[in-house]
């Protein structure tokens, strides 16, 4: 009796943690032209943006900001929208690729199965220090609007110091339309 009550724990236990599992990874994909973190220096599109405003919800690389607008290029129309900055309630911001460090919740659950009647306790330490470290990565690439002004945001666009005089923003297109 005392075994099979064992073993549904664990199956209950082993079904969360691959819900928790698919849950982090399906949440952790970014835009493909973003660069890894060693290859800031040289990357020359901007960071990728979502911005929440009342009704509405856009994401795309981040020209440029200009005249109290932020200026997006959306990737589904390959066309540049611009978002008056009074209407923008939220943006989030990323800026590279982040690290995935999602692997290591998996292979440290099966580890603590490996530790005998310790790994009952192993197990949830295993478990929350990994699911914590692999949120941690993924947002150390992520700023919000909590974090920073639209003076920093600036940094991050395309065209940091504003459109270039005589560029069209229709002739503006991003890295996986090329």
């Amino acid at each position: 009796m005392k075994l099979k009550h064992s073993c549904i724990m664990r199956n209950r236990i082993l079904l969360a943690e691959i819900l928790l599992l698919a849950m982090l990874l399906s949440g952790c994909s970014s835009s493909g032209y973003l660069p890894s973190v060693k290859n800031l220096g040289v990357n020359q599109y901007g960071s990728l943006i979502m911005v929440r405003v009342p009704g509405q919800y856009f994401d795309g690389e981040l020209i440029a900001i200009e005249n109290e607008e932020i200026i997006i290029l959306s990737p589904e129309t390959n066309t540049c929208v611009s978002i008056p900055m009074e209407n923008v309630k939220k943006f989030k911001l990323t800026y590279a690729k982040s690290t995935q460090y999602g692997w290591t919740i998996p292979l440290l659950t099966i580890s603590a199965f490996s530790h005998g009647i310790i790994g009952i306790s192993t197990l949830p330490l295993n478990l929350i220090v990994t699911i914590w470290v692999t949120i941690a990565g993924n947002n150390a690439t992520r700023y919000t609007d909590k974090k920073m002004t639209y003076e920093e945001l600036k940094m991050f666009a395309r065209f940091p110091q504003g459109i270039p005089e005589g560029l069209d923003l229709s002739s503006i297109r991003g890295k996986e339309y090329n």
